[in-house]
């Protein structure tokens, strides 16, 4: 055995899929991101070697695995290569030039869901609930001081404001007041804003959306949680009414072209089978898919929570169960738009799989040191999810220090050494990246869809990709989003 071939071994992260309709075997690798297309022979023969046999292939084959890291030297640590990714993520978003700040004007929360557990649910109003103008005027400080000397290794070159709660429109001044100044605090510095909300959307009028046009808030979460009946049994007002008729009215009120709506739904198994209710709801009332361009879903993971506030615990999905979900729910979508646009005589859309990216391992909310969170009494938490929760503030705003203990708290975390993550094949394009759910164990983290689907999407992505083109059918190769040799 030459001495070079003894020295070479495969990828611990190769996939080798059959697809024998095409009678091609397509071989991936999600650390180098490549995916190669064989003949059916050639890939059913690779992938019943081992290491020690790749003296079995010829020298040009060898010579194209190894190019795309199928097979590697024999001395790469590829967890090594992992780890350094990971830490680089880490670098990168330690070099963010922009300042981003989640804020909670008030912990109240106008609604009762049962299986939310953020906010005050109690409905008694009080002064000590909202987050005052004292608060905010040292959360105006910070930005300041920020925008002199920025935490980062870069100036800051963006502001990024999400608004959160509780229910952030119960104190809708407040983020008036503060979005102006913010803004007016950016633009003398020639910095670029942005902000966002995440809201019930059952306070939203006709003024509101105006207010939040002038703020320049154009990214709106809403909550609908299937048709009107699932809805209103789950999303309920402090008096036990529902909410789904106001919410529609409240959409259907939204300036056209102005906003970008993404309609969240909390999945589960008894929501899933509502879903044909609330696209045909939605249909009726010209608000999707006539404005597809403006409001979109997104199919959220709803995990059971060791929190509390929960339902049935049999209503909830696995990490599994959950990406299944999302893939039918992605399929459902589809039919749904073309079904109204083959009765409108409009082009129909073809449900279509993204090409795997790297994995950023981390949250970079948790990660930046310009990111913080405030919650009701003005003080920070590296974590959004944690903002309801008075037992893990750090400190206060008006007292900010980046070396306060706890602002590193999630930082220890290291994803690349955990026992499940760091054997995954998929770990290298994961796209689990937060940390508070490894950290707190309370909910699952959501696994990669690749982790279940990996040959299914893998020959979707190859339709999409490679059929109907001139390519001859020994080796074709793609990394990234498009290259073919």
């Amino acid at each position: 055995m030459p001495m070079s071939l003894a020295k070479l071994k495969f990828s611990y992260y190769n996939f080798f899929i059959p697809y024998e309709e095409e009678d091609i075997y397509i071989i991936y690798n999600s650390l180098s991101n490549a995916m190669l297309q064989v003949s059916f022979e050639t890939g059913k023969f690779i992938s019943n070697l081992n290491s020690m046999e790749i003296h079995h292939l010829g020298g040009d084959l060898i010579e194209m695995l190894r190019k795309y890291k199928v097979i590697i030297d024999i001395n790469v640590d590829e967890f090594e290569l992992i780890a350094d990714r990971a830490n680089n993520t880490r670098k990168k978003f330690d070099q963010s030039d922009t300042l981003f700040m989640v804020i909670a004007p008030t912990n109240m929360c106008n609604m009762n869901c049962p299986y939310c557990y953020q906010g005050d649910k109690s409905g008694k109003a009080s002064d000590t609930k909202y987050l005052g103008e004292n608060n905010m005027s040292a959360l105006l400080t910070y930005v300041e001081n920020t925008i002199k000397k920025p935490y980062s290794e870069k100036p800051i070159k963006k502001i990024k404001v999400e608004w959160f709660g509780g229910e952030p429109l119960v104190r809708k001044k407040v983020v008036e007041d503060f979005s102006q100044k913010v803004i007016e605090l950016a633009n003398s510095n020639n910095i670029e804003y942005s902000a966002s909300i995440i809201t019930n959307g059952s306070l939203i009028d006709e003024k509101t959306w105006l207010m939040l046009e002038k703020s320049k808030i154009s990214e709106i979460q809403i909550t609908i949680d299937g048709n009107k009946d699932m809805h209103d049994s789950l999303r309920v007002y402090i008096n036990g009414k529902g909410t789904y008729d106001k919410i529609m009215s409240n959409l259907k009120l939204m300036p056209k072209n102005r906003f970008r709506v993404t309609i969240r739904i909390n999945g589960d198994r008894k929501v899933y089978n509502m879903l044909d209710g609330l696209f045909d709801d939605l249909e009726d009332r010209e608000l999707w898919p006539q404005r597809s361009k403006e409001i979109d879903f997104h199919w959220a993971p709803k995990f059971y929570n060791y929190l509390g506030f929960n339902q049935d615990k049999d209503i909830y999905y696995t990490s599994h169960e959950y990406q299944k979900s999302r893939e039918d729910f992605a399929k459902l979508k589809v039919s749904k738009y073309n079904n109204w646009a083959k009765r409108k005589n409009i082009k129909s859309k073809n449900l279509k799989i993204a090409y795997p990216s790297f994995a950023e391992f981390y949250c970079g909310t948790v990660e930046s040191p310009n990111s913080v969170s405030i919650d009701d009494g003005g003080y920070v938490h590296k974590c959004y999810n944690t903002i309801n929760d008075k037992d893990k503030r750090i400190q206060h705003i008006s007292d900010f220090d980046i070396k306060a203990e706890g602002m590193e708290y999630y930082r220890a975390f290291d994803k690349t050494k955990e026992a499940d993550c760091r054997t995954c094949k998929v770990l290298p394009i994961c796209e689990e990246n937060c940390n508070m759910r490894f950290l707190s164990r309370e909910e699952s983290k959501i696994c990669s869809p690749w982790k279940y689907f990996m040959n299914e999407r893998m020959r979707n992505i190859y339709q999409q990709s490679f059929v109907g083109h001139t390519e001859e059918k020994s080796i074709v190769a793609r990394t990234g989003n498009v290259e073919t040799a």
